[in-house]
């Protein structure tokens, strides 16, 4: 057999010491962009029945990478529309005057059927977050800012929580308001249809508690729950109340009344009785 040229032997070995350090330097990138996927996550929530027993909430999520931030931001106040959706932005550094750091993202927020892009503050720290609003402008562009930044209001204080108990949360809680006509064995009366008012998710104790209303009746539930691979299972638990006709608002006329100390009230109260001051 004759003996191969040395220069192909060399030529060779080059060849597979390439591929080696080719093949190194992609781990090496394939771990550095795993580190840049994972970030750091930081969790918040907030969730508050109001005075007519329906519930307030919020919840935010963020993945911080350096000063990039990535996330999304769900604001659900009870009587008013509600604003959800993801955003990207830069993260400024600490704060002493909020003990905090803020965050300046665009913000794809969803509103009656509607996506628009806009500036978004969010004031963040170890233990709460806070998501500011004000009055917008149009850059001309589709795209909306701040149109003055320090006349900002911040919105619902949320608290720190565990990024996978929320999760866990959050699956739960849109699973019952989903299917909440299948969960509870009641019937919606006069052609109505059941909705869910307000929830509370204990991922301690993997438990619940819901109220709902269809407009003419009301009832409420405990549940206990099971997530397994995304999958949400409810099971019901003890009725605490049975449905019951909703109460409906007191109109009380518009007559006024003079108080001993010249003052004049109108009619208020379940009862329209007139309250002068003390």
């Amino acid at each position: 057999m004759k003996k191969l040229p040395i220069y192909i032997v060399l030529g060779a070995v080059v060849l597979l010491i390439i591929f080696v350090v080719v093949k190194k330097d992609k781990k090496v990138e394939v771990v550095d962009n795993n580190l840049i996927v994972q970030g750091i996550d930081m969790c918040y929530q907030y969730s508050k029945e109001n005075s007519r027993g329906i519930t307030d909430r919020a919840w935010l999520k963020m993945n911080i990478v350096g000063d990039s931030v990535t996330g999304e931001y769900h604001n659900l106040p009870a009587e008013k529309d509600s604003k959800t959706g993801k955003f990207s932005g830069t993260v400024g550094k600490m704060d002493p005057k909020i003990s905090g750091r803020i965050a300046d993202v665009w913000w794809d927020s969803s509103a009656e059927g509607m996506t628009v892009k806009e500036q978004l503050y969010i004031e963040f720290g170890e233990g709460s977050a806070v998501a500011l609003f004000g009055e917008m402008v149009d850059k001309d562009d589709g795209t909306y800012v701040y149109k003055d930044t320090t006349k900002l209001t911040p919105g619902f204080q949320m608290s720190q929580v565990d990024c996978v108990a929320l999760d866990e949360r959050v699956a739960v809680e849109q699973y019952v308001r989903a299917n909440i006509s299948t969960i509870t064995p009641e019937k919606a009366v006069l052609g109505g249809s059941w909705y869910v008012t307000s929830i509370d998710v204990n991922t301690a104790t993997k438990t619940g508690s819901m109220t709902y209303e269809d407009g003419h009746i009301q009832g409420s539930q405990n549940f206990s729950y099971v997530v397994n691979n995304g999958e949400v299972k409810i099971n019901l638990l003890s009725k605490t109340t049975p449905p019951k006709p909703k109460e409906k608002p007191v109109a009380c006329t518009m007559d006024a009344k003079q108080c001993p100390d010249g003052s004049y009230v109108g009619r208020s109260g379940p009862n329209c009785t007139f309250a002068c001051p003390q």
